[in-house]
């Protein structure tokens, strides 16, 4: 008998309300942070929390990772503002269409 495969983004469902497909895109935004895409501070945030170091709850109560997080939300609110409003929206359905999708993959 096999071994299912390990699905380490069901330590992020509680984040996601249980939304398994949030929770795999969580995941892959955190691996994506590991893996240095968008500067030291996050990559090692990233890294400790993939590991089980700690978790997204205890980083944002923490000073140590606020700055970074301040200056990227600030980046992401005017990059948000910026956008077309259907330009928004189409983002919007991609984003909710992939999470469905995700999370689909996970009911049998």
């Amino acid at each position: 008998m096999t071994q299912p495969e390990p699905q380490p983004e069901k330590q992020f469902l509680d984040l996601t309300e249980g939304d398994p497909g949030l929770a795999k895109l969580l995941h892959a935004s955190l691996t994506r942070l590991r893996d240095g895409v968008a500067g030291d501070g996050l990559q090692e945030m990233a890294r400790e929390i993939l590991a089980g170091h700690t978790d997204l709850r205890q980083i944002g109560a923490t000073d140590a990772y606020g700055g970074e997080f301040l200056d990227r939300y600030h980046r992401f609110k005017d990059w948000e503002q910026n956008l077309d409003p259907d330009e928004r929206q189409r983002i919007t359905n991609q984003a909710t269409e992939i999470a469905a999708d995700l999370g689909s993959q996970e009911r049998p």
